[in-house]
């Protein structure tokens, strides 16, 4: 019984994880600059660009495009 109870909650937090990675990706988007390609991984959320490593650098609205969603 334990054991159910157990794969349910496991279930459960995939579920929920999921569904907030899918909510994350999709504000993330609305509000990604130019260029930048948001998309759903595994762990997260991926942000793929062309310099998106120096844009990430030089453009504050990047920077502060993600802290503000983490919870």
């Amino acid at each position: 019984m334990l054991e159910r109870l157990m794969l349910h909650g496991a279930a459960f937090a995939r579920e929920a994880a999921e569904e907030r990675r899918a909510r994350l990706a999709e504000a993330i988007r609305d509000e990604a600059p130019e260029g930048v390609r948001v998309s759903e991984a595994e762990q997260g959320v991926e942000l793929e660009g062309r310099g998106l490593l120096r844009r990430f650098a030089l453009e504050p609205g990047l920077r502060w495009l993600i802290p503000g969603r983490r919870r």
